[in-house]
């Protein structure tokens, strides 16, 4: 009977008590947070694993580029030192004629190529580790000049082959006259290559003529596949010329590629693969395409596969201005790690998927979901038992209590010796009864003089946020326009550089033509009767055009690096970096260099006609000002202007002819006036009341801040002393007006 009891009045103080809803918002509560904390917990995993697998990305490209291009860098330093060598042996040969040496060593075989092994004889007998293999081919000349140059190429190769052959498969030396000395253990390339080979036509030779390479630079062939050892390779080519610009030998390395290959389709991170393509698109290593590469003999190019994914990693890596980045590709969700490797050109690329961070976020996720709503299930038992027992029949009580509070009745009979908060509780309870309606009075006095205070703090807080507000503004400007500075004034200085060489050079070049063109006139005059060759070569270059030409050409250019150099001197202008922060300065250089930066949004575009800018200058003295700070204003109110005529033509109000006026004028108060006008459709009464507020813009989200008239009028006003103010009506255009003191009287005159 009373089990039976106890059940019943446990059921009814579950279902009528504080108990069930505290129970249910304590529930629901934690079961958010839960939701909440596994959500946050996804959400900064994976920006987390986002940061460090950039990081990780990066380093782990960085380092295998530097692994992978490290051989591209010793075969480039390796040719400059054999470069030298072979200059030098051919100068000790001079004139001399080697015949005898010469056929001592190389044999001419029946398919009339020369090679330095007998015909006929077993292949294997060569010793390759000892000897290079030599090829000259049907097609060159027997010449002393060859056969010098041989010997040398022979000589060279097997000094240096031997020293080389523990990161080089082969070193060799070709002449353009289809010739070459190899060095290459194991394959006796010059012995078993065919009679027909024809090197000069060879990518590995033609990348060194001067036709392909008139730089006369170190170049690297794409990739291809070597029929004599049946290996895919890149190789790197030097030309040599004699004094007299001749070419006369090419010094190579052949690197294989078979190791590099699976290296880079096997050696990569869980979940990643790794590619290789030239900048000229062709595809060197890729995971799923290696049957057609090596199908295409090494040409296959990305911009002809087909593959709409490759190519956009294509365009994405060719964009890029640093040699090692990481690529946020939203397009295909995934990162792309890219470092270039110098020398052949190459992009080693590691394609991140970010579906690998997305499971790794997710199951950890899942796992706080899970541990929380385990643990949530719990603290609901425990808190139960805790509120039933301690907290729910005392506070019965207490509401009993309470009740007869609100009737008046403040004599009330409560278990204070419960050694608990609810004891307390209770105490506290009694001694607010009896005290009540004096803290009732006390309460109603300070909530008088409370709000009161916090009047007068409201007012304080909105003047301190109005002063943060300008601080805010000013500083972010400030930033801006101080790294818009430093850009432009870098710019300039850069392209100052270079244009004044060239201008300055101009002049003798024009005086040495001058002189060759007088020349040629003697020679013609002396010797009227040329031989057929040289009259050929005349009319081949049209000699009479290319002197009347070329000193027009020569004009054309002095006039074109004039132009620069006029607008480099307005770019420095602008920027004012290399100028003291205050002095008196000339206001329309000022204007001109800001209408110069902004010469291409008046240009005339595909819905909208050119700006016309009409300049009304006075003569205006030297006003003493911060220049950078006054060019700042120029540049914010012409481009409001700008944005005003392109916003009417925009809202199919365009002005008939979009103009903008510039009116300069001193005044009689020691001051000058600038007028900034436009005939665009002008602003309404509401947006003048708030034009110089901070962060007011009439502009859309993204395309204006809200500070550029802000900033101008603290400009105009507070650091010069002057004043900003502007017409504008609807339908009329705007003009704005600035008013500064032509000295200023806190300063000392410059």
């Amino acid at each position: 009977m009373m089990a039976k009891f106890k059940s019943q009045l446990v059921k009814e103080l579950f279902c009528r008590s504080l108990t069930r809803d505290i129970l249910l918002s304590m529930g629901l509560r934690i079961l958010a947070v839960v939701i909440v904390s596994a959500g946050l917990s996804y959400f900064h995993l994976m920006s987390t694993l986002e940061t460090q697998t950039r990081e990780q990305l990066q380093k782990y490209v960085v380092e295998r580029g530097k692994r992978e291009e490290s051989l591209f860098k010793l075969a480039e330093d390796n040719h400059k030192t054999l470069k030298q060598a072979l200059l030098k042996r051919l100068e000790k040969l001079d004139n001399l004629d080697p015949r005898d040496q010469f056929n001592q060593l190389f044999y001419l075989w029946s398919d009339g190529t020369r090679r330095n092994f007998q015909q006929n004889q077993p292949v294997k007998q060569f010793d390759t580790e000892q000897y290079p293999s030599v090829f000259i081919g049907k097609q060159a000349p027997n010449t002393a000049d060859i056969r010098r140059r041989m010997l040398a190429f022979y000589e060279l190769t097997k000094s240096y082959g031997p020293a080389w052959r523990n990161r080089f498969v082969d070193t060799y030396i070709m002449g353009p006259e289809n010739y070459v000395a190899n060095y290459w253990p194991n394959v006796p390339w010059g012995i078993e290559a065919k009679a027909d080979i024809f090197m000069p036509n060879e990518e590995y030779f033609y990348v060194s003529d001067k036709k392909h390479n008139p730089l006369r630079e170190t170049m690297w062939t794409g990739l291809y596949f070597d029929t004599v050892p049946k290996l895919w390779m890149v190789s790197v080519e030097t030309p040599v010329d004699d004094r007299q610009g001749n070419h006369i030998a090419t010094i190579g390395h052949d690197i294989i590629l078979n190791e590099l290959m699976e290296r880079t389709v096997n050696d990569h991170l869980h979940g990643t693969y790794n590619v290789i393509f030239r900048s000229d698109g062709r595809l060197i290593v890729h995971p799923d395409y290696m049957a057609q590469i090596q199908r295409k003999l090494g040409q296959f190019n990305i911009l002809e596969s087909g593959d709409a994914h490759l190519q956009r990693i294509f365009h994405a890596v060719k964009t890029l201005q640093s040699e090692t980045v990481v690529i946020d590709n939203s397009n295909d969700d995934e990162y792309l790690t890219v470092t270039k490797l110098n020398g052949p050109d190459w992009y080693f690329v590691t394609v991140y998927p970010k579906s690998l961070l997305s499971e790794i976020a997710a199951n950890n996720a899942r796992f706080v979901l899970y541990i929380g709503l385990i643990a949530l299930l719990l603290e609901i038992l425990l808190l139960f038992s805790v509120l039933y027992k301690q907290v729910a029949i005392p506070l019965n009580k207490l509401l009993i209590a309470t009740d007869r509070v609100s009737q008046g009745n403040f004599n009330i009979d409560l278990n204070t010796k419960l050694p608990n908060e609810l004891g307390l509780l209770a105490t506290s309870f009694i001694n607010m009864a009896s005290q009540l309606y004096e803290s009732f009075m006390l309460l109603e006095k300070s909530n008088e003089e409370l709000e009161v205070r916090v009047q007068h703090r409201t007012a304080e807080l909105s003047q301190v946020l109005q002063d943060l507000q300008q601080t805010q503004s000013q500083l972010i400007q400030t930033e801006k326009m101080s790294s818009l500075g430093h850009l432009v004034a870098g710019v300039a200085h850069e392209i100052n550089n270079p244009v004044n060489f060239i201008h300055g050079n101009l002049t003798h070049v024009d005086s040495y033509t001058q002189d060759l063109l007088l020349l040629i006139d003697l020679y013609q005059q002396q010797y009227p009767n040329s031989t057929a060759t040289i009259q050929t070569a005349i009319e081949t270059i049209d000699l009479e055009f290319l002197k009347h030409d070329f000193p027009k050409l020569l004009s054309s250019m002095k006039v074109g690096t004039g132009r620069i150099q006029g607008i480099v001197q307005s770019l420095r202008n602008f920027s004012r970096l290399d100028e003291a922060e205050f002095k008196a300065v000339d206001v329309h250089e000022g204007i001109e260099s800001t209408l110069l930066i902004l010469q291409n949004r008046l240009k005339a575009q595909q819905d909208f006609a050119e700006i016309a800018v009409i300049k009304d200058y006075g003569q205006l003295p030297p006003v003493e000002c911060y220049p950078g700070q006054l060019n700042q204003v120029f540049m914010n109110l012409l481009t409001n202007a700008i944005d005003a005529l392109k916003t009417s033509a925009f809202n199919q109000q365009p002005p008939t002819n979009p103009t903008i006026c510039i009116v300069t004028q001193v005044l009689a108060e020691k001051a000058i006036s600038i007028h900034i006008s436009d005939n665009g459709s002008g602003m309404d009464e509401t947006v003048q009341a708030k034009l110089f507020d901070p962060f007011f813009t009439t502009k859309p989200v993204g395309k204006g801040t809200g500070l550029g008239l802000s900033i101008s009028y603290q400009i105009v006003v507070s650091n010069h002393g002057g004043k900003l103010y502007f017409h504008s009506a609807l339908g009329q255009g705007t003009e704005f007006v600035i008013e500064i003191p032509i000295y200023q009287p806190d300063r000392n005159h410059l």
